[in-house]
This record gives structure tokens, C-alpha cells and sequence, in this order.
């Protein structure tokens, strides 16, 4: 910068320039902070992993895909992640899911479920659960929140009760001959207890194939009911 031109940018004028100028690039870089933060870390690992083409084969085969998530260093115990297609649309599944009456009959272990807060525009809801996972486990009784977006995703965690941790993810992906539907279950807990890991891992993987597939046959029978078997 020449000595003129310096010195008409050292004016008031010119400095309040510089300011805009540089407030303007701290706001845009606030923004797309913000932004960044506002997206769930795990939504893409979640999206992508069913992409692969032996994963793709296995659901159109009718196969409920369980997989254990790489190990995260905050969740030590690891997280589960299961798929499945379902012959409905992201729509009926998601009032499926949503019902506490339904996922009585069709989630392991579910012993009561009742809804005690929830926003008017249907954002979030705050869901009792008591649960027995196992019968070499205790009932835990525990409240989480569930975070909405009808009808796409449900992100969960818990918010008071027995369990030190529970939190995860609901993703239904339309399919792409538009004929159904892949729902995609994502979850980690740490029952707050000792118990050896392996068998923490086992119970999650036997009980999220039998969520996906009790939730599987409550969308493609008898109209969408679940009922007494």
C-alpha cells in the first residue's frame, strides 16, 4: 500500500471501513460455525454405511443388517447400528415408532411407556420407559428426550432415571423405487453398572434385530396394527 493510500485508510472513515469489512468475515465465519455444529456429528456415517452394495443386497434379501460401530473413545462400551427394509412409507413407520401402545407389543423388554412432556408443534417429546433388557439385569426405569423430524428422523438420549447413558438415532429413507422404505437404528448404553462388555454388546445386537423386526411386521400386517400375538 503506497503512503497515500495509507493514510486515507488511517481516517475515521476509513477504519470504520475496516471494521465492517472485518465484522462482516467474523459473522460469516460464526455462521458457517454454526452450521456445522447444527448438524448431527454422526448423520453422514449414519446415511453411508447402508450404501454399500453388500448392504443393499442383504435388505432387499429381507435380512435385518446389525453392525457395530467403530469404537469412540467417549463411548467406550461402542455403539450398535442396525437396518432393515420395511414395505411402508417413512410416514406410517414413523406412527408406529412414535405410539408408546405399539412399542409395547414389539420392543424387547418394554414393560411401560408413557409420554409426560412434549412440545405443542410436536418438536420433542420427554417418554418414560421401564425396561428389562435381560433377565440377568435389573428393570431400569429412565425419561429421554426425543428430538423430531417428521417424518425423517428421531434423535434420542436420555435425560433423567437409572441408565448413566442412553442416546441414538431413528433415520427412515425413503427407497429408491419409492416402494418402501430402509429404517436405519442407531444406539449406545451404559447401563451405569458393572457388566462385562461383550455381554452389554450381545444383548443390543439380539434385542435391535427384534425391534427392527417386530417394528417390520407391525408396518407390513394388518394394516399397520401390531398386535396380540
Amino acid at each position: 500500500m503506497n503512503p497515500r493510500a495509507l493514510s486515507a485508510a488511517l481516517t475515521s472513515a476509513g477504519i470504520l471501513r475496516l471494521l465492517e469489512a472485518a465484522l462482516d468475515a467474523l459473522s460469516s465465519g460464526w455462521l458457517a460455525l454454526v452450521l456445522t455444529l447444527l448438524v448431527p456429528a454422526h448423520a453422514d456415517a449414519q446415511s453411508t454405511w447402508v450404501t454399500d452394495p453388500a448392504i443393499q443386497q442383504r435388505l432387499a434379501a429381507g435380512e435385518v443388517v446389525v453392525a457395530t460401530s467403530a469404537i469412540d473413545p467417549a463411548h467406550p462400551r461402542g455403539r450398535i447400528r442396525a437396518a432393515v427394509r420395511i414395505e411402508a412409507t417413512p410416514e406410517a413407520i414413523w406412527s408406529i415408532v412414535t405410539d408408546c401402545h405399539r412399542a409395547l407389543l414389539f420392543v424387547p423388554g418394554l414393560r411401560e411407556c408413557r409420554r409426560i412432556d412434549g412440545a405443542a408443534d410436536g418438536s420433542w417429546q420427554d417418554v418414560e420407559h421401564e425396561v428389562r433388557y435381560s433377565w440377568l439385569l435389573p428393570t431400569v426405569r429412565y425419561v429421554f428426550r426425543a428430538d423430531y423430524d417428521r417424518p425423517h428422523r428421531i434423535d434420542f438420549h436420555r435425560i433423567s432415571g437409572n441408565l448413566k447413558e442412553e442416546e441414538g438415532t431413528w433415520l427412515f429413507t425413503p427407497t429408491a423405487d419409492g416402494t418402501g422404505t430402509v429404517v436405519q437404528y442407531e444406539v449406545y448404553v451404559d447401563p451405569g453398572f458393572w457388566i462385562p462388555q461383550a455381554l452389554v454388546a450381545h444383548s443390543l445386537r439380539r434385542d435391535s434385530r427384534a425391534v427392527l423386526t417386530g417394528l417390520r411386521e407391525c408396518a407390513e400386517h394388518d394394516g399397520g396394527r401390531c398386535t396380540e400375538k
